[in-house]
């Protein structure tokens, strides 16, 4: 088995030259094809699903301000028709010295005059 080696013979290989097959270089160009239109697929992919994401916490963040929106207009609501209940209006009235017409107070009008 020693036979087989030459420690002391140093070997020239720099004339070596390898033929370079043109099979090589149509599948090196096509997986390079293959590789970027897949790479562009995930980075689309990637790009829809955070907008996806996004639009997600908007329309729930808009939820809640609908919600938020929608017991503030029944607050409002309830606010409006205890402000003009009868009782309410007649309270008020009060305050600014206001009496109820009564039916037996008399109101006189001025004289007409005839020219």
């Amino acid at each position: 088995m020693s036979a087989l080696f030459y420690h002391g013979a140093s070997v020239d290989n720099s004339r070596v030259i390898r033929p370079v097959s043109r099979r090589v270089f149509a599948w090196l160009a096509t997986i390079a094809v293959v590789g970027s239109i897949v790479s562009t697929g995930f980075v689309i992919s990637a790009r829809q699903h955070f907008e996806a994401v996004t639009i997600g916490y908007q329309s729930e963040q808009m939820r809640q301000q609908s919600t938020e929106l929608d017991e503030k207009l029944r607050t409002l609501e309830v606010e409006r028709a205890r402000a003009s209940s009868p009782g309410e209006i007649e309270r008020r009235a009060k305050t600014l010295g206001l009496d109820r017409a009564g039916a037996g107070i008399n109101i006189k009008r001025p004289a007409s005059r005839n020219n």
